[in-house]
């Protein structure tokens, strides 16, 4: 058990108006005093007993380990100043030895006219100004790598989401660089969107690989762009500083041609152009709709993005995506609520134009309960049908104001507009699809009555097949190949002759031979039929091969066996056994599905038999 110090123990502390806890020697909070956990926001349960690090509301810096690990191994106390980053201010730690453990006292810093002081400071970043940066270069030693580091399409980050939205971005990467950074690294902020940073030693192929991962973890002002590009030198003694400035400057400039850096416009247009080819890669709407408000939620740096429908005089969100990190209720999906009591949802249908709100709360049309979820901006755009305003999307920030731009506006009007004619193009395709399976089931039936098959076994396999790859999480496009694959399964039996396909005996190994051929022959004939996917394909021919590798026509083993086809062969399996045939009578379900059991890893892919024997509980 870890022992803890009593809170009454330690009281003297608590009448201090400062931050003091103690640590064990494994750096475990033992004691807080009240006024850390008032300013922490924490409770002593969720503070004592771990470690520092893990239990602070913000990233511990370097240096405060250091010294909290000095004075564990010398038992001396010692001092340090920092700047903390939650308050933008520098603060005086003092760390006490205690009886194998630490007492440590935090205060704000008073500092004398002698020392740093915080105007040495840029307000947005924390980062060093250009003055104070100049002036700590005096007492340098050499060589260090000089890096310039320069914040990609910033001017279209402040065009899509307002100065606020460019100020957030600015200061998650100068937070992300300060982080990353070495001791005795500095770092300033040299312009608008510009930092230089020194960081002790000539090893630049590492600091590369620093900055490299560093920018890999940033958010990107429009996606699939980093967050920044850096040029960097090695700055040595012999070399002033403007020229290694100059050196670094040329090698960001290289950098810069090499990202070919896109106007807002250019950008909108192939962002579009993208979205479009990716819409048209999927079939179901549910994912048309889902992939779209995920692009806007990155987009657009949004907390929250839904589809509500719209139902005669009622609404419903049927999707919705967010940020994990917001840490409110989400939009609840599939509850109705009378358009009258829906905002600017209803302001949307009643208008049919965009509706929007940079100060959510002050405007006439917002709902009380989204307000006390802290739901600051919020824009919802129509999504129409042959002319009526059928659904709209929904975008929030919470806990923060987001500038409500033209740009943005034109954005979420664009994607409603092609999210329009993605799902009216899918309703044709549904429609010409359902024909098409009609007609793949009818070829199926007529399959079974020429082999003595079960009338329904096609069917009836089929609609086990898309139940068992919904169970695996098969997506709507993929259980529709595999309905597919299944009505056409036996194709190939078109070309097995009438006296081995319907003999009622044992067949010969010759005949057997012919019959197994059936796999083959059905995926060639399949292969001419123009739009069959290859998990259709799949199914075809290779439904009889086996987990073990003892299947035809190809021998595959394990998961070399397509997924479709593994489905496919336990339903196909488990309805054969069941029904009854010139050779042999019907099994009951019970028998069948210990059968199925039992060929678990023998036959069957053994992830498929566990979610067909969840299915079939399901099912009593």
């Amino acid at each position: 058990m870890l022992p803890l110090f009593p809170l009454a123990s330690k009281h003297p502390f608590d009448r201090v108006e400062d931050v003091m806890f103690t640590l064990d020697a494994n750096e475990r909070l033992t004691f807080v005093n009240a006024f850390a956990l008032k300013a922490w926001g924490k409770e002593p349960h969720e503070l004592l007993g771990r470690t520092y690090q893990d239990a602070l509301p913000s990233k511990t810096q370097p240096e405060v380990m250091t010294a909290f690990r000095h004075v564990l191994s010398t038992q001396q106390r010692t001092e340090l100043e920092v700047f903390g980053d939650r308050h933008q201010s520098w603060i005086g730690i003092t760390v006490y030895p205690d009886d194998g453990g630490l007492i440590v006292h935090v205060r704000p810093l008073l500092r004398s006219a002698g020392n740093p002081v915080p105007t040495d400071f840029d307000a947005l970043t924390g980062c060093l100004t250009r003055s104070a940066f100049v002036e700590a270069q005096r007492s340098l030693t050499f060589p260090h790598v000089l890096a310039i580091v320069d914040l990609n399409l910033l001017k279209s980050v402040n065009t899509l989401r307002g100065h606020s939205g460019g100020d957030a971005h600015i200061r998650t990467v100068a937070h992300a660089l300060r982080e990353a950074l070495p001791a005795g690294a500095l770092i300033c902020r040299w312009g608008g969107d510009e930092f230089v940073i020194l960081t002790p030693g000539p090893d630049q192929s590492a600091f590369q690989d620093l900055l490299d991962e560093t920018n890999r973890g940033l958010p990107g002002p429009m996606p699939g762009t980093l967050a920044f590009t850096a040029g960097m030198t090695v700055w040595e003694a012999e070399t002033v500083y403007e020229r290694a400035f100059a050196i670094a400057d040329e090698q960001l400039q290289v950098q810069k041609e090499h990202l070919r850096e896109t106007t807002p416009s250019e950008y909108e247009a192939s962002s579009f152009v993208t979205f479009s080819q990716e819409l048209e890669a999927l079939c179901d709407p549910g994912d048309l709709i889902e992939h779209a408000l995920n692009r806007l939620l990155k987009l657009l740096n949004v907390d929250q993005a839904a589809y509500a429908i719209i139902d005669g005089n009622e609404t419903f969100f049927s999707h919705r995506t967010f940020r994990e990190s917001v840490p409110v209720p989400q939009p609840a999906l599939h509850v109705r609520v009378p358009l009258t009591d829906a905002g600017l949802v209803n302001t949307v249908r009643r208008t049919r134009t965009t509706a929007w709100g940079t100060d959510y709360p002050s405007i006439p049309d917002n709902i009380a309960s989204v307000v006390a979820q802290g739901v600051k901006s919020s824009i919802v755009t129509p999504v129409f049908r042959r002319g009526q305003v059928v659904a709209a999307i929904v975008l929030r920030t919470v806990n923060r104001w987001q500038t409500i731009t033209p740009q943005m506006r034109k954005i979420v009007e664009l994607t409603a507009l092609r999210l329009e004619h993605a799902l009216e193009l899918r309703r044709a395709v549904g429609e010409v699809r359902s024909t098409l399976e009609a007609g793949m089931l009818t070829l199926g039936i007529v399959l079974e009555a020429r082999d003595f098959e079960t009338i329904g076994h096609t069917r009836r396999a089929a609609g086990m097949a898309a139940q068992l790859g919904e169970q695996l999480g098969l997506s709507t496009t993929d259980l529709h190949h595999l309905r597919q694959g299944a009505y056409l399964h036996d194709l190939g039996k078109l070309c097995v002759p009438d006296q081995i396909l319907r003999k009622p005996g044992r067949l010969t190994p010759e005949e057997w031979a012919v019959m197994q051929s059936h796999v083959v022959q059905g995926y060639d004939l399949a292969t001419r039929i123009a739009g069959l996917s290859t998990p259709t394909l799949d199914v075809i021919r290779s439904h009889h091969e086996r987990w073990d590798g003892s299947g035809y026509p190809d021998g595959l083993a394990g998961a070399a066996i397509p997924l479709s086809a593994r489905i496919f062969a336990v339903c196909d399996v488990y309805d054969a056994l069941i029904s009854e045939r010139p050779y042999k009578k019907a099994w009951s379900h019970e028998d069948a599905v210990l059968e199925i059991e039992r060929q678990s890893g023998h036959h069957f892919d053994p992830e498929v038999v566990r979610a067909f024997l969840s299915l079939m509980e399901r099912g009593k």
